[in-house]
């Protein structure tokens, strides 16, 4: 039996935070916890036991940005996945943590779930 994977949901947005938590409450797959911006990302981050999954908004008010969060995270939490979203046309794949996967706003349902996917199976690579 597998367990649930636990996913921090890191946005600024309530929609945004809303939406991501609704696709991944329609499966049985993940346990969410919905944080808005990198100041309270990074104080979940200290007191959570374990977190499976990151997704996070590039985009984040104060002075870290998503993807200094998802390196905070990496640091935390060696095997953690990665998933980097964004609206912003000016941020790239290149600009996100290698083992990262990247997803441009708008997305579905089925993109999110195939892109946490993605990410960790690039984590159980890595670990073999």
């Amino acid at each position: 039996m597998e367990t649930k994977k636990t996913v921090l949901i890191v946005d600024d947005d309530d929609l945004v935070l809303e939406s991501i938590d609704l696709h991944l409450s329609r499966t049985d797959n993940f346990q969410t916890i919905r944080v808005r911006g990198a100041a309270g990302a990074i104080s979940h981050m200290k007191n959570a036991p374990n977190i499976d999954v990151i997704v996070a908004d590039v985009i984040l008010a104060g002075t870290t940005s998503g993807i200094d969060l998802c390196q905070l995270a990496i640091e935390r939490y060696p095997a953690i996945a990665i998933v980097v979203i964004t609206a912003d046309t000016e941020v790239h794949r290149t600009d996100i943590p290698q083992r990262g996967i990247f997803l441009r706003k708008p997305f579905g349902g089925e993109q999110l779930l195939g892109a946490i996917e993605a990410a960790l199976k690039k984590v159980g690579e890595a670990s073999l």
